[in-house]
């Protein structure tokens, strides 16, 4: 029997599944023949199988030379496998570190991105209170403006205030003056009142001594004198009485 007779057929390769293929679309392994990707690995896996199996198949058939091709071979894909499988652990380790380097960027642009929505939020405060500020500014300002209009007017149809001022001054003053007059000419009538009564007192008297008189003749020409001594008695109590009050009318007149 022949080696070309004696030749298997060549082992199909693994079947990748879908996690396989979407590392080698990361990697950019997608053609098969970047070193270290797993399509490499089960390449040179697939070379190794079948020399392994060609040098199984030549020592069956105790050929010498071709046995210990057969075994260099298989030796020579041993190592190729082995350099393969080394590369791919490299090819692991760094998508790891990728991986972790990835994870760190992501937490650090995280970082960054809360950090750039807390300015945000915090310039958009600052924005808020600087428009009610502006808002704020630009009423006091109009208020300051009419209140300017409001008082030119005012200075233009009236006197200053200090002019009012003097005019309420005098006013005042005028005031006092005809309350003074006032109490001046409720003291003069107070005065008048009591001469008006000392007069009428006077004129009472008077009328009561011409009484008595009158009561004295007659008691000459009748010859009586019992009551006529008591009208006199009476008649003098009131003149005292009206002449206390004059007394004290005058007094009041001496005073003024």
């Amino acid at each position: 029997m022949t080696s070309s007779d004696t030749t298997t057929p060549p082992v199909p390769p693994p079947p990748l599944s879908n996690e396989t293929l979407r590392e080698r679309i990361l990697t950019g392994g997608g053609t098969g023949n970047a070193r270290g990707s797993l399509t490499k690995v089960a390449s040179r896996y697939t070379d190794f199988v079948q020399k392994l199996l060609s040098a199984a198949s030549s020592s069956s058939d105790n050929n010498g030379t071709d046995n210990s091709t057969n075994t260099s071979s298989a030796g020579v894909a041993a190592a190729a496998l082995q350099t393969e499988l080394l590369l791919h652990d490299l090819e692991i380790r760094k998508l790891i570190l990728s991986s972790r380097a990835s994870d760190g960027n992501s937490a650090r642009y995280s970082s960054t991105l809360s950090s750039m929505q807390s300015t945000l939020a915090t310039t958009q405060r600052d924005i808020e209170s600087l428009t009610a500020t502006l808002t704020n500014e630009r009423r006091i300002k109009h208020n300051r403006e009419e209140y300017n209009a409001l008082a030119k007017m005012g200075n233009d149809k009236h006197p200053p205030i200090r002019v009012t001022k003097l005019e309420l001054e005098r006013v005042q003053g005028e005031m006092e003056g005809v309350e003074r007059e006032v109490k001046e000419a409720q003291r003069d009538l107070a005065i008048r009142e009591r001469q008006m009564r000392v007069f009428m007192s006077s004129l009472g008297d008077l009328k009561a001594t011409l009484r008595e008189e009158e009561l004295k003749k007659k008691d000459r020409t009748s010859g009586g004198g019992g009551s006529g001594v008591e009208s006199v008695s009476t008649q003098g109590k009131k003149r005292k009485h009206m002449s206390d009050v004059g007394s004290d009318s005058n007094d009041d007149i001496g005073a003024l």
